[in-house]
Formats: structure tokens, sequence, C-alpha cells
């Protein structure tokens, strides 16, 4: 939708914005902000280089390159610097003379000398309701930990991680079957909304930043591949949390062997839910044991306090599958006695 009736309503004059931003959770932020011409301007865009992607790891651009692109940007004025930070990254964004720096999951770190560069401000939206969940992981932070709502902040940059004074916020609750996946799309239109009407609030003249309490900050690092391994120790509410939490990327993962202690083979949890059924006595966390329930078999695994079954699973290189058709390939015995994880 275009906001023209911004004009009519502007103390302010026409500012121009220029919008950084990577990936696909980005875009929906940088067509918000397109959307506000003629009353504004986007000025240029900064994202990150062409990476190699997929099996023949051919350069591929980044989302935002493309929605840019499909927005009628001209080539000229997307800028694809190594590092933002670089003195002709920093010249070619002064030649943008961006009054608003807005940024989204660009994915580089901007220090003083870029933070300066727009006349009015510099901008970023965070997935979380500051100061719980700064740093890099926020929307899989807040499944994980059993947050009853979530949502945006936007903040005014500066230098420490994520705890600029904040302009906007807004928060959603978060539903039972949450996934980083679902709570990512419906993040991704609340920032383009959170822009909108930082704007308008900004140029009204009635923008206020209220600073975040720092003795109250969590912080949510940088996922790895390793961040999806379960552990069976835990508690069997925390590793349902754990396997929505890690969906899609990098996924909840373990290892699984058979009852004969075969070599143990990969196995990604899909789907999980919190058991009622209680572990056999002396099962120890890992333990996984298999009953029929009418039609329907069913496959669980001791957890360090309750059981969580499992209910769709994926072998390395396989697709996505039920318990029952992964039990008849991967034979009785792991069906019975299989240990999961170290």
């Amino acid at each position: 939708m275009k906001h023209s009736a911004f004009r009519d309503s502007c103390y302010l004059p026409a500012m121009r914005i220029v919008f950084a931003g990577t990936p696909e959770y980005a875009v929906a932020s940088l067509r918000a902000l397109a959307s506000l011409a003629p009353a504004h301007e986007l000025a240029g865009v900064v994202t990150q280089p062409d990476r190699p992607r997929g099996r023949k790891g051919e350069p591929a651009p980044p989302e935002v390159k493309v929605a840019a692109l499909e927005l009628g940007i001209p080539g000229e004025r997307i800028l694809q610097p190594e590092s933002i930070n670089r003195p002709e990254a920093l010249a070619a964004l002064r030649e943008l003379k961006p009054d608003l720096l807005c940024v989204v999951a660009y994915g580089g770190l901007l220090k003083d000398e870029a933070l300066a560069l727009p006349a009015r401000y510099a901008l970023n939206a965070h997935g979380s309701l500051l100061p719980r969940h700064r740093g890099a992981s926020p929307i899989q932070a807040a499944i994980l930990h059993g947050d009853e709502q979530t949502g945006v902040c936007i903040m005014k940059m500066v230098r420490a991680l994520d705890a600029g004074p904040v302009l906007w916020w807004r928060a959603i609750p978060l539903g039972p079957g949450e996934t980083a996946g679902s709570l990512h799309d419906r993040l991704a239109d609340l920032s383009g909304i959170g822009w909108i009407e930082a704007v308008r609030l900004i140029e009204a003249g009635k923008e206020r930043f209220e600073p975040q309490d720092d003795a109250r900050a969590t912080y949510a690092p940088k996922l790895e591949k390793e961040s999806g391994a379960l552990d069976w120790t835990r508690e069997a509410m925390y590793l349902e949390r754990h396997v929505r939490a890690m969906s899609p990327w990098p996924g909840a993962w373990t290892t699984v062997r058979d009852a004969g202690g075969l070599a143990p083979r990969p196995l990604r949890i899909e789907r999980a839910a919190v058991a009622s059924a209680k572990p056999p006595a002396g099962a120890t966390p890992g333990t996984a044991w298999f009953e029929r329930s009418g039609e329907r078999g069913r496959w669980f695994a001791a957890c360090g306090s309750g059981a969580l079954e499992l209910l769709e699973v994926q072998q390395s290189g396989g697709k996505t599958m039920g318990v029952e058709p992964y039990l008849r390939g991967a034979g009785r015995a792991y069906a019975e006695g299989a240990r999961l994880g170290a």
C-alpha cells in the first residue's frame, strides 16, 4: 500500500532513507520503507555481497538485493561492501545523503563513523522485547525459554549490542505450536509495520526514545549447527521447545544407536510432544521405547524429567517421516531399547 497521505501530514521535509539488510527476514521492512514514496525517498540499499550457495556453490544475491531490484532501485544505489565500515563504503554512503539509516538483520557491525552518517538517526529493528534477548537469535530464544510473548523494537543504534533507546515497540503472543519459522514470518511483517509508524513519529516531531534497563538484559548468541543438539538430561518441556526453536535451522538433532550398540547414526527430530507416558523403570535419559496404541505406534524417549514423544524424524539425506515408517526401515532393534544421544 502506498502511503501518499504522508505528504499532506508531514511536519518535516521529505527524508532520504537508506536501508541496510540482507536475508528474507529484512524484505518486508524494505518494502514497507519503499512504500513511503513519494513522501520519503528510499535513496539506497546496503546489503551483503553475493555469496556462494547451493551444491554448485555459485554466487547468488541476498534476498534484499533481489527485492531492491524488483522495487526498481537502480543497481548503482545498491551497495554490497565487504564491510560497511571501510572508507570506500562510507564514502558511497555519504553520496546517498541519508536522513535515516534503517537497519534490519544486516549481518555486520556498524562502527561509530557509520552510525554518525545519517542526518537524523541510525535505527535498528530487533525481533524481541528489549532488553530481553539482545543478540543474534532472539526468535529462537523466545521459544526456547518459553516466553508467552515477544515482539519488535525499533531503537536508536549505539555501539553496545542492541542496547540503544527504544523509539517504537509492539508485543505479540506466542502460539503453543510456534516454531522459529512461523515466528520469523510474523516478526518480519511486524517490523515492516513498525518502520511505517516510526517514520510517522519522526516526521511529526513526536519521536521519544526510552532508555533500556541494562540490568534486565538477556542475550541470545548466534546459533551454530551444534546448537541443535538435544541434551536428553533436560526436562521434556524444555526439549519440546528446543525442537520448535531450532526449526527450520539448524534443526533439532541427536544420534541413535540400536539395542545391539551399533555405531550411532544422526537423526533429526522434526516434531515432538511432551508425553504423558512414563519412562520404564530404570530408564536413563536418552533411552527410547515403543508402544502401540490401537493402530498407532508411538516412539518415546526418556528425558531428565518426563518423556518426549517423537512424532516426525528425518534420517541424514532422507525425507521427513512419521516414526512408524522410520522404524520399519531402521529395524526392530531401534524400536526397543534404542539409545538417543551420547
